[in-house]
């Protein structure tokens, strides 16, 4: 058997990793018969079968960004049942909109384990979801990922948050939650899309679902949550406004997140709300997030017309000084740029007046559903893209707020002022690197604030 292994390093070292894939299918049929006659290994056989012909490397654009070396490195799993390597992965503040740097680390720490270990267990320490948008991010990791995970703990309230908006399966845990009487979870389940024919294709032979469904049930979950809530619907107005916005940050997914291939973008996208008890009652807190996989916004706002691309330098030769700290300080200054109005990759949308509106929408819509005095303090978007992360705070919405006829521009300080930079604290450097762009919101609904703004459009 160690002359065996030996062979295959050397075949290894001359294929690279997809030969090692191919090599593996061969060499782990005759490991298994052996093991039979050895008894060398105590993980049961059918497991090893398992994890050596079916645990297989694949190609990753994210894991790829976390782990650069990745593909050098990456151990197939027959060489794991030598070494037996374990790990144990430690999961707490799981957030992007509170604790952006900690979680690009814990999601780094499970593509390492993926990457070296024949089995890992991931414990999740939060008693509550914190950010849907990171679980989206998992979840998408999850389906290009060796099966090396074997459990860990998770608290009963994750897990019904993850069962209710159908995430479980996809990230391949088994959950048992215990629920109650009183129903404290309203779901907007998690809708993707796959194209057909690309190595990341979990449905290559089933219609995409459409973006215009994704749209109409996305108002069905904020119907849902405003009844709960308030007793409130949305508008027509309002429910052409949140399909405009699906249709729009969908539709950008799938034509800007892969710069070489228009039109062949992935996108995941999911949101609940949960009834928790409040000192002065309950409280019902939201949460949606979009993520898209491949160029970050840095990357693709480049290749935008020239008067956009001039407009764009000047205002990052301008304000670069300011984050001297920062080894990524253009890039977050250009994904800042990147979310004003009439700023697009498209051209041909520039010179016909459209286009360049999908981030002032979301913001928009944010705006909407999270003032008051309840919510506008832990009310807060998150950006993350590359290795920029940007916060961006009620206040912030609230001063961009264009008057009929304007411009929107978000230019993320107080003065909404393009020639002063922005907040410090609203541009995070992350120590790795985000391949894509992840947009999620967290809010807490104010009754008093929803009652006085109601919209009578019928």
């Amino acid at each position: 058997m160690k002359k065996e292994v030996r062979k295959a390093r050397g075949r290894n070292a001359k294929n690279g990793v997809l030969g090692r894939n191919r090599y593996a299918d061969k060499l782990a049929r005759g490991l298994i018969v052996k093991a039979k006659r050895s008894k060398r290994y105590d993980v049961p056989l059918n497991e090893i079968q398992t994890r050596a012909l079916v645990s297989r490397y694949k190609r990753s654009t994210f894991l790829s960004g976390l782990l650069a070396e990745r593909e050098q490195t990456w151990v197939p799993i027959h060489e794991r049942l030598r070494t037996r390597k374990q790990a144990e992965v430690f999961v707490k503040g799981f957030c992007f909109l509170s604790n952006p740097k900690n979680t690009m680390s814990a999601l780094k720490a499970i593509a390492r384990a993926e990457a070296e270990c024949l089995s890992a267990r991931i414990h999740f320490l939060d008693d509550r979801c914190l950010d849907i948008g990171a679980w989206l991010t998992l979840a998408a990791m999850r389906g290009e990922m060796a099966s090396v995970f074997t459990g860990g703990r998770i608290s009963n309230s994750m897990s019904k948050v993850l069962t209710a908006v159908r995430l479980n399966r996809k990230l391949g845990f088994a959950l048992s939650p215990q629920y109650g009487d009183e129903q404290d979870v309203w779901a907007f389940p998690y809708r993707s899309r796959r194209p057909a024919g690309t190595s990341t294709s979990e449905t290559m032979h089933l219609d995409p679902q459409s973006k215009e469904e994704v749209g109409g049930d996305l108002c069905e979950a904020i119907n849902q949550w405003l009844d709960a809530c308030v007793g409130q619907q949305l508008s027509r107005t309002g429910m052409r406004f949140v399909k405009t916005i699906v249709g729009e940050s969908l539709d950008n997914a799938e034509r800007h997140s892969q710069r070489d291939h228009v039109n062949d973008g992935d996108w995941l996208i999911s949101g609940f709300m949960a009834k928790r008890e409040g000192t002065n009652g309950p409280l019902f807190r939201c949460q949606l997030a979009f993520l898209s996989v491949g160029a970050s916004i840095a990357e693709t706002v480049q290749d935008a017309a020239p008067e956009v691309i001039s407009g764009m330098e000047t205002y990052v030769q301008r304000h670069v000084g300011s984050f001297a700290n920062h080894d990524c300080a253009e890039d977050h200054l250009r994904t800042i740029y990147a979310l004003q109005d009439k700023v697009t990759r498209d051209q041909n949308a520039l010179a016909e007046g459209r286009g360049g509106t999908g981030f002032r929408d979301i913001i928009c819509l944010f705006g909407d559903l999270a003032g008051g005095e309840m919510s506008s303090s832990d009310a807060k978007i998150g950006i993350i893209s590359g290795r920029t992360c940007l916060h961006i705070g009620y206040g912030h919405t609230e001063v961009s707020r264009p008057l009929k006829g304007q411009e929107f521009n978000i230019w993320l300080n107080e003065q909404n002022d393009a020639t002063k930079p922005p907040d410090q604290g609203a541009v995070i450097e992350l120590d790795d690197r985000f391949c894509g762009t992840l947009i999620t919101l967290g809010f807490t609904f104010d009754p008093d604030y929803l009652e006085r703004t109601v919209d009578v459009d019928n």
